[in-house]
């Protein structure tokens, strides 16, 4: 097993089983030695998977599961101790250092799944390592299958500078882009998939455009402070329907299908030293500076972005759409912040995602995983993002395109 496939289970680092043939001698006496601090280890483990599934379960109100499985749990704490002395010698000799020991745990969405128009669906929003929240998500809006005729509306933002952008694409992005299909009088029929194509790529121009108009002119207006100015926010959005699939992305958040088992990239994240952008952004005036990495003036390290109103016209709000027709042998997928990108690929994030959806990672770990939800396999790639080490705030979205 490569160290790459280990690392894709956060939760049970350390458990594997001895490599390379039998203990010898002095491994016995080792593990003797630290079955106490093995047994403290496994039940801080256990601990802080509970907390994590409770809160998962109360975000999506089921209260009697909550009991049942304190209940579970309580029942199960005499075994704890020979369970943690079964564990290899690598965890008993070396006491783990978990990176989430002092991590903060606010969770704005976890777990919380349910199905709409189309598709089944779950997402979580860790704060992560950051001292502020500054992430939004949305997931299946009321309301907006029936403006869209029937699809499904999924978007994750990252804000930075502060978290009001963020909050403000999260209430105001898919209402205006209803409002815009509606107006458009949006009709579809067999043969026109190329004409509704380039309607979509409009709507979501106009949209992401429109929320852009407000929130600058918010920021520029006479009673904003200036710090309002220097606020923006990325954002990938999904619109999914029974036969297609709409991805549009302005920043480095990024949406993902996993397509026969083989990650997709729907979105091309805007960084400041992609060719066409760098050509851009100096177009209109300005520089890309290597400042701690690439930045547009040395201060923001994505190219494109909703507010921002300081950094205007070099950071644009414009998307790039994406409009791709679904087949049989769409999996799932995935939209996140940078917070999981800039530490997972697309190949590990699907594949992790593959396996819980398909029950293989419950049955191999069912101690840390209890279901083949769209909302653990969300809750999984944050783990995952966390235990690789990412600094940032953490917004995981899983479509799951099969059920």
């Amino acid at each position: 097993m490569t160290d790459e496939t280990e690392s894709e289970y956060p939760l049970t680092r350390g458990r594997e089983g001895d490599v390379g043939g039998k203990k010898g001698d002095g491994e016995r006496v080792l593990c003797k030695d630290a079955k106490m601090e093995g047994a403290s280890d496994n039940k801080y483990r256990t601990a802080r998977r509970r907390k994590l599934e409770i809160r998962r379960l109360r975000a999506e109100g089921r209260d009697g599961v909550i009991k049942r499985m304190r209940n579970r749990v309580e029942n199960s704490d005499s075994s704890e101790l020979s369970e943690s002395t079964s564990s290899s010698s690598a965890s008993a000799a070396s006491p783990p250092s978990d990176p989430d020991a002092d991590l903060p745990a606010a969770v704005l969405t976890a777990g919380a799944e349910g199905k709409n128009a189309c598709v089944w669906h779950g997402a979580v929003s860790l704060i992560g390592r950051r001292r502020e929240m500054e992430d939004a998500v949305v997931v299946a809006p009321p309301g907006f299958a029936v403006a869209a005729r029937g699809y499904d509306f999924f978007g994750v933002y990252d804000g930075h500078g502060g978290a009001w952008v963020a909050q403000a694409c999260r209430e105001r992005l898919h209402v205006v882009l209803a409002e815009v299909v509606a107006a458009a009088g949006e009709e579809r029929g067999e043969g026109e998939e190329g004409e509704e194509g380039r309607r979509w790529k409009e709507a979501m121009a106009t949209s992401f455009l429109r929320v852009d108009g407000e929130v600058s002119e918010a920021a520029a207006g006479s009673g904003a402070e200036a710090a309002e100015r220097t606020v923006g926010s990325t954002a990938v959005v999904a619109v999914v329907g029974s036969r297609r699939i709409v991805v549009a992305n302005c920043g480095d958040s990024r949406a993902v299908l996993s397509r026969g088992g083989v990650a997709v990239a729907l979105s091309s994240d805007h960084k400041p030293d992609r060719p066409d952008e760098m050509e851009r952004v100096e177009a209109a005036g300005g520089r890309v500076i290597n400042w701690n990495g690439y930045r547009v003036l040395g201060v923001l390290a994505t190219s494109r972005s909703i507010g921002d109103y300081y950094l205007k016209p070099y950071v644009t709000s414009e998307p790039e759409v994406n409009v791709i027709d679904r087949t049989e042998k769409d999996e799932f997928l995935i939209l996140a912040s940078d917070g999981l990108w800039d530490v997972v690929s697309n190949e590990v994030a699907c594949r992790l995602a593959r396996r819980c959806l398909s029950g293989r990672t419950a049955r191999m770990f069912p101690e840390a995983v209890t279901g083949r939800s769209a909302a653990e396999a969300a809750a999984l790639l944050a783990e995952l993002a966390i235990s690789r080490g990412s600094k940032d705030n953490i917004s995981v979205v899983v479509v799951d395109l099969k059920r």
